[in-house]
C-alpha cells in the first residue's frame, strides 16, 4: 500500500483561523505517504507561519491571488503523487483512515481512474452536521434536484495523474463554480470509477453575501445549460434555489441562523435520505 502517493493540494488565502485543524487532520492519518501542497495567494496573517510548524520543509507556492481556480490549476500543475485531490483550508479529513481508503480503493483495483464520496457539510465549529453531499456519478432525478441542485462533493474526488492530461484543467472563466465545470467533465469521460459509502470529509458551511449565493447560482446554472441544454425542469429548480438562497440570506440578516440549521436538517432527515 505504501508505494502509491498521494498528492493533498490546500489552496490558502489568510486562512489562519482554521488551518491548523485542517493540517492536524492530515498528519494524524495512517497513511503517510502523501505530499501536502500548499497554494498561497500571499497572505498576510499566519497563514504560512502554521504551515512551517507543522511542516519543516513545506511545499508551498506563494504568488498574488489571481483567483481560486488559478491556485486549483497550479497545485495540479506541481503534483507528483499518482492521486491528486484537493483539502480545502477549512475542511478536515472524517477520520484517521481515509487516506487509507483512498489508496486502497486504486490499489485494489487497477482500472478506476476516480474515487468519490461523501462529506457532511457543519457548521463553522463541527459541531452541528446539517446536510450530505456525495453520490455515485449518476443522471439526477428532478426529486433529488430539490433537495441539492448537484450531488457532487468536489472535495471527495481524488483521481489518478494521468486523468489531468485526460479532463484539462479548471477553467478560470468561472469565479465560484468551476468545480461544478470540472467534475461534469470529468464524469462525462465515461472512466471507471469507485464510490465509497463512508463519509471522507468534514466540510464547514459558512454564512456568505447574496451576492456570491447568486453568482455560484447563475454560474452553475449555465454550466448545467451548457452541458444539457435549456429546459423548463432546469429553470424551476434553478428558480427554487435562487428563492431558498432569499429566504436565507433574509434569515441571515435577521440573525436566525438557527432556523436555517432546522430547515437544512428537516431537508436532511425526510427528504435526503429518500433520494440519494
Amino acid at each position: 500500500m505504501a508505494n502509491i502517493k498521494i498528492s493533498i493540494i490546500t489552496c490558502t488565502l489568510n486562512s489562519g483561523k482554521y488551518l491548523e485543524d485542517c493540517i492536524k487532520s492530515v498528519q494524524n492519518q495512517t497513511y503517510k505517504n502523501f505530499e501536502h501542497i500548499f497554494i498561497d495567494g500571499q497572505s498576510n496573517d499566519k497563514t504560512i507561519d502554521i504551515i512551517k510548524k507543522y511542516y519543516p520543509n513545506p511545499i508551498i507556492y506563494t504568488e498574488k491571488a489571481k483567483g481560486i481556480y488559478c491556485a486549483v490549476n497550479k497545485g495540479l500543475k506541481i503534483a507528483k503523487g499518482e492521486i491528486i485531490g484537493f483539502l480545502h483550508s477549512d475542511d478536515v479529513f472524517y477520520n484517521k483512515e481515509c487516506l487509507s481508503r483512498i489508496a486502497d480503493s486504486f490499489l485494489s483495483n487497477n482500472e478506476i481512474f476516480f474515487y468519490c464520496s461523501k462529506m457532511i457539510i457543519y457548521d463553522s465549529c463541527l459541531k452541528t452536521a446539517f446536510a450530505i453531499l456525495g453520490a455515485p456519478p449518476h443522471k439526477q432525478s428532478f426529486k433529488e434536484q430539490f433537495y441539492s441542485s448537484t450531488y457532487y462533493a468536489h472535495p471527495t474526488y481524488y483521481v489518478k495523474k494521468e486523468v489531468i492530461s485526460k479532463v484539462g484543467y479548471y477553467n478560470i472563466d468561472y469565479t465560484i463554480a468551476s468545480d461544478i465545470d470540472w467534475l461534469i467533465r470529468l464524469e462525462n469521460l465515461d472512466l471507471k470509477w469507485y464510490f465509497d459509502p463512508a463519509p471522507l470529509i468534514k466540510f464547514r458551511s459558512f454564512g456568505r453575501s447574496a451576492r456570491k449565493y447568486f453568482l455560484a447560482l447563475k454560474e452553475e446554472f449555465n454550466i448545467r445549460r451548457k452541458y444539457e441544454g435549456l429546459s423548463g425542469g432546469l429553470i424551476v429548480i434553478y428558480f427554487y434555489h435562487l428563492l431558498r438562497r432569499i429566504v436565507r440570506y433574509i434569515l441571515e440578516v435577521l440573525r436566525l441562523n438557527f432556523l436555517i440549521n432546522f430547515i437544512r436538517k428537516f431537508l436532511m432527515n425526510v427528504i435526503q435520505k429518500n433520494v440519494i
